[in-house]
């Protein structure tokens, strides 16, 4: 961990709580049955490769923190001192040769740790400061921006899930986003460039001039459409809101921007309870909790309670 002394004793309880936690599987099988594996992969380097059928919502990958940064700290010191900081973390780890393998595919003139910290870290808080954090078995997963899964960060213990966005067959290489969902070609283009280093060539940026503008028309008009629904509620137009949003549903759909409807459902919900529909709240208050706790449960989605809250105000009634 590099960060300020104060820092780290302010975070020790959250140390403390995650060296504690019973640890999850982290290697590449679940039971007797191996799940996936590293292979080289022509033009990328290294990636990570289904071995069965992976279906979606499955967790198939479970890793833990290796280094934390305070995301400040490259800012805060000269170069050389932090760079000397930074070998000094990785050479503390069991198996440092695991972290800076990660740099060897990149054509940085950084030294390998410095590299591996600014391609391969994830963002995530801890006692309210941010950090970046290297998860190293999920670092060798690439990207793509329709990727097969996605990552939950668990705070709690210092861990990141890895999550089928869609069912994966065998054989097929698994992908992950490493930026915003939502993003159009060419911001997805620069931001990859600038802090990967790299220009994106999946199948939804090397698709057609036409293709390619259609989607970012579709993703334009998801951002609007968020701000119209914010709008409709912030004059209590519950109904315009709802249809809003079913809009909004159907293009995500289009664009393949979410693995589950759960958190979509919940908002279907209160909306529908906004309005007095009670019927519209049940039905879409029941799916919300059941999708929710299917993809990830109360560890991740802490609404699932006030969901059921929801329902149960609604049975005694």
């Amino acid at each position: 961990m590099i960060t300020t002394r104060q820092a780290a004793e302010s975070a020790l309880p959250v140390f403390r709580s995650a060296f504690a936690a019973p640890p999850l599987f982290t290697s590449d099988r679940l039971g007797d049955r191996p799940v996936w594996e590293v292979r080289d992969i022509e033009g990328k380097g290294k990636g990570v490769v289904a071995i069965r059928k992976i279906a979606r919502g499955e967790v198939f990958m479970v890793d833990y923190a290796s280094v934390l940064a305070d995301v400040k700290f490259p800012m805060k010191i000269n170069r050389k001192i932090g760079r000397k900081l930074l070998d000094s973390a990785v050479d503390r780890l069991p198996d440092p040769q695991k972290i800076l393998a990660l740099g060897k595919s990149s054509n940085s003139k950084a030294p390998a740790s410095e590299d591996v910290l600014r391609t391969n870290t994830f963002s995530t808080t801890v006692d309210g400061i941010e950090y970046m954090v290297l998860f190293p078995t999920v670092s060798r997963i690439n990207h793509a921006c329709n990727p097969s899964a996605f990552t939950r960060i668990i705070g709690k213990t210092l861990s990141t899930r890895v999550v089928a966005f869609r069912d994966i067959e065998p054989g097929e290489e698994i992908t992950i986003s490493y930026t915003e969902f939502g993003l159009l070609y060419k911001e997805r283009q620069k931001t990859l460039l600038r802090r990967w280093g790299f220009k994106c060539s999946c199948d939804l940026c090397s698709a057609s001039r036409d293709e390619i503008a259609a989607s970012d028309s579709r993703r334009t008009r998801i951002t609007e459409i968020r701000e119209e629904v914010f709008q409709a509620i912030g004059k209590k137009d519950f109904i315009e809101a709802i249809d809003l949003y079913k809009e909004l549903m159907d293009l995500v759909k289009k664009e393949q921007l979410v693995s589950h409807w759960g958190e979509h459902y919940e908002v279907l919900a209160r909306l529908h309870a906004a309005v007095g529909d009670k019927a519209g709240a049940i039905n879409y208050a029941k799916l919300a909790v059941e999708t929710l706790t299917k993809y990830g449960g109360m560890e991740i989605y802490e609404s699932i309670t006030e969901l059921e809250e929801l329902l149960a105000g609604y049975e005694s009634a």
